[in-house]
């Protein structure tokens, strides 16, 4: 009976200025390290409107992901066409939700705060995605819990991506092309 009564104390600390963010683009550093194989890094640019969104790759095998709340779209170099999945066959990938469904966090997640300074969060799925096996996220806030500043996900095989985050531009607007597959190249 007590767990029942500290349920809500537990939801309410993650904060909902993130979850309410809708639109915005953000420039990343990817650093991907693996007991598997050398460390990876790349970079680009994300852009986030509503469920659409895009990852542009800018440095290394430049490619580009654009979702448009009905199908996900990869287009690498070199490649004619884009490798297209279904937004149902991916709806459901942990690390999408915290980009375009921020709402999921309180009720597809186990949350725990890990810290206050920075403000940092382990995420851990209620449910495994089949797109994407992992064992957790870290999401850590800018002090005001409105931006991410970094999100690493680590998977099974203790392979650790991190997404380090700067030049965060929030309520801007962004071209709709941004998230049209027509005229990628």
């Amino acid at each position: 009976m007590k767990i029942l009564f500290l349920l809500p104390l537990l939801l309410l600390q993650f904060p909902d200025s993130f979850i309410k963010l809708d639109t915005f683009q953000v420039s990343f550093e990817q650093t991907t390290v693996s007991p598997l194989f050398p460390e990876i890094k790349d970079s680009g640019i994300l852009s986030v409107s509503g469920c659409q969104f895009r990852f542009e790759y800018t440095t290394n095998e430049k490619r580009i992901t654009i979702g448009d709340c009905r199908n996900v779209y990869q287009f690498s170099e070199g490649e004619s066409k884009p490798l297209v999945l279904k937004w149902d066959e991916i709806k459901s990938n942990p690390f999408l939700q915290l980009l375009i469904n921020r709402d999921a966090i309180k009720t597809q997640f186990v949350i725990k705060k890990l810290s206050d300074a920075p403000l940092t969060y382990r995420l851990v799925p209620k449910k495994q995605a089949a797109d994407m096996p992992f064992t957790l996220l870290k999401l850590t806030l800018n002090k005001g819990g409105t931006q991410p500043v970094k999100i690493e996900i680590i998977d099974e095989t203790d392979q650790v991506i991190t997404y380090s985050f700067s030049d965060f531009r929030a309520g801007i607007k962004l071209n709709p092309q941004l998230f049209s597959p027509e005229g990628v190249k």
